[in-house]
């Protein structure tokens, strides 16, 4: 998940998709707060942050996989997340080979896995995009949002396969002054979803609760359920299978 402009709820998409998927049933999720210094994901869950990638540092050896299982943290049956260290200057002892090796790891321990990251092209969100099946963006239907999202995706073609790719428009109403014509000439790319703007979002937040939990009939979870229904039938590529246990 990511998005070229801070503020466009993409860590409320990432949580919420986190728990849809995982909603599905026999499916483990993982969600990865990888914003590492102003990461989101805990406060957005209601979860503390007392285990993070920080507690691994202290190994001789390589990272192993009940290395990544101790410093997650469950949300629900089916669902861990790797929270953002929350100390002062602990982002910056989390290199990107730290994050490499994680992300080759938990692939195979999960059936999807949920990155969230910051909204800067860093090397840690580098190393997030080149491991990823599957890309996300998010940008809410505004000019600045819609201007850097095209910046983005000028950026991510040179480097990657725009089939492997979804633009998600969040907070969509139509009282912004843009016509779905003035989104299409700003953006020009496919739009994979659109999420309706409901006060409910921020309430279910301040609640630590995803609305997609709490009220799985809402306009807003039935979109983010139709982004999970696309992102999981594509081609099996966000979809693998663990090996048993």
């Amino acid at each position: 998940m990511f998005a070229a402009k801070g503020g466009c709820g993409k860590t409320t998409v990432a949580t919420n998709l986190a728990v849809t998927l995982c909603a599905r049933g026999t499916r483990r999720v993982c969600l990865i707060d990888l914003d590492l210094q102003f990461g989101d994901v805990a406060c957005t869950l209601g979860l503390r942050a007392e285990r993070s990638l920080c507690d691994a540092l202290q190994r001789d050896d390589a990272l192993t996989a009940e290395d990544v299982a101790a410093v997650m943290t469950t949300f629900r049956p089916g669902l861990d997340c790797l929270l953002a260290p929350s100390g002062p200057g602990a982002a910056a002892q989390i290199s990107p080979e730290l994050i490499e090796d994680l992300l080759y790891i938990v692939r195979d321990m999960y059936h999807y896995v949920v990155i969230d990251t910051p909204s800067q092209f860093n090397a840690s969100v580098l190393v997030a995009l080149d491991a990823a099946d599957h890309q996300v963006l998010v940008a809410t239907p505004e000019r600045p949002s819609l201007k850097n999202l095209r910046l983005t995706l000028d950026i991510l073609d040179l480097l990657y396969d725009a089939s492997a790719r979804s633009v998600v428009i969040n907070r969509c109403d139509n009282r912004t002054g843009l016509t779905a014509a003035d989104v299409d000439q700003l953006l020009r790319s496919p739009i994979t979803a659109q999420l309706p703007n409901w006060t409910d979002v921020p309430a279910s937040i301040n609640r630590g609760e995803p609305i997609a939990v709490g009220y799985p009939d809402h306009p807003v979870s039935v979109a983010i359920h139709h982004l999970a229904d696309a992102l999981a039938a594509n081609d099996g590529r966000c979809s693998r299978d663990p090996p048993s246990a």
